[in-house]
């Protein structure tokens, strides 16, 4: 479909069911039509996420047709990995590498938390896309802390290319948040990506987070808006 692409989870979520815009100068009325019909008629909820080189005046104009207006936004950053000096600290001990449904189940719950009442939508998704991120031909990592035994934060490490890891679901559950959680599975993730070859590491960051990925060497190079 020129100029966007979409995601149909199965599950009404905009967490997961996304349209990407990829070009916001051939993002027609049309085409976006089409996609939102889609949904309305699966009657499921959805996003839509834009960089700030594609919103341009004429994709403008397609969402003020169809009142779809800016909910929120995000930065884009990158970490050259090739100047990334890898270091050891004692809460890697607390962290595992999901490889089974169980570990899977740890990490689901652990960022359906991130609502209050915890997202079932979230537990859903990871049920039915399970044996994708557990595959390792796929390149998919999700990490999990564990406290005295107790899953209470996440990351996810995807790859872009072959070249580029991209990290996301920073989590962390909010009774264990300001004990250096979140900075860990951080650090930890790219020791992995420096020692798996990565040479770049990307990331969107609210604005709370990026002071905190500026220290880690992030840089930012976009923003990114989300749309509903």
């Amino acid at each position: 479909m020129k100029g966007l692409s979409y995601v149909d989870s199965g599950l009404s979520c905009d967490t997961f069911n996304i349209i990407h815009i990829s070009d916001g100068n051939h993002a027609t009325n049309e085409a976006l039509a089409g996609v939102l019909d889609y949904f309305k008629k699966h009657d499921l909820e959805y996003c839509i996420w834009v960089s700030e080189s594609n919103k341009t005046a004429v994709l403008e104009a397609v969402f003020e047709s169809y009142f779809i207006t800016r909910q929120g936004e995000e930065v884009g950053m990158v970490l050259d990995l090739e100047k990334y000096q890898p270091f050891y600290r004692d809460e890697y001990e607390n962290i595992r590498i999901v490889n089974s449904k169980e570990a899977l189940f740890d990490y689901a719950n652990v960022v359906a938390s991130n609502w209050e009442p915890a997202d079932q939508n979230v537990i859903k998704y990871y049920n039915i896309t399970g044996s994708s991120y557990l595959d390792p031909a796929n390149g998919i990592m999700l990490l999990v802390y564990y406290h005295d035994g107790k899953p209470v934060g996440t990351i996810e490490m995807f790859p872009s290319d072959s070249a580029t890891i991209g990290l996301y679901g920073l989590a962390t559950i909010r009774s264990f948040r300001g004990k250096g959680i979140g900075s860990a599975l951080m650090d930890f993730a790219l020791n992995k990506a420096k020692e798996k070859g990565y040479q770049q590491a990307v990331l969107q960051a609210t604005e709370d987070g990026i002071g905190i990925y500026r220290k880690q060497g992030f840089v930012e190079y976009s923003k990114y808006y989300e749309y509903s």
